[in-house]
């Protein structure tokens, strides 16, 4: 990956996050808001690979848990373990469609909500509640929606690597 790439990235990433905090708990439906940093850390992982979205998931995850009264790390395990297994899952499909970022995203989000509620219970951080499927669902449905729009934003800023890139040598 450039480090123009590297970049955008962490720009990207940090945006989603000031947005998450800022500007989404207005857009509330059901209950729930979208989770905007996992959004984007699937989809580079659906676009650049595990490593790079693990990446992505791990920052974005950490900088939600700094603004939590959780404990820390929670966040970034459950995003970086769930932006891994889409880029690792990306690899099985030979599909370069919109459809396989957006079943991943609502896949992922269920499974993501899951390993972090599970997290908390193992910490002894929370109690096992009921899980409540309509919620789950509800803000997976909310993030895959949210994927739609941040898909194809990410797709239009692609950064050749420097192997890729032509270059003329004089001899």
């Amino acid at each position: 990956m450039s480090r123009n790439r590297q970049l955008f990235l962490f720009i990207v990433v940090t945006f989603a996050f000031l947005f998450q905090v800022a500007v989404l708990p207005q857009f509330k439906l059901f209950g729930v808001q979208p989770d905007l940093v996992l959004v984007v850390a699937i989809i580079v992982a659906v676009q650049d690979g595990p490593v790079s979205g693990a990446l992505v998931g791990f920052f974005g995850g950490l900088l939600q848990d700094l603004a939590s009264p959780q404990v820390m790390g929670v966040s970034a395990l459950s995003k970086a373990l769930t932006a891994f297994l889409a880029g690792s899952l990306k690899d099985l499909f030979m599909t370069y469609s919109i459809l396989l970022p957006v079943l991943l995203v609502f896949f992922l989000s269920i499974f993501e909500l899951s390993v972090h509620q599970a997290v908390l219970v193992v910490l002894g951080q929370e109690q096992l509640p009921p899980f409540e499927v309509g919620m789950i669902v509800a803000t997976a449905f909310y993030n895959t929606l949210l994927g739609l729009v941040v898909y194809p934003l990410l797709r239009r800023f692609s950064f050749p690597d420097k192997e890729d890139s032509f270059s003329v040598a004089r001899r």
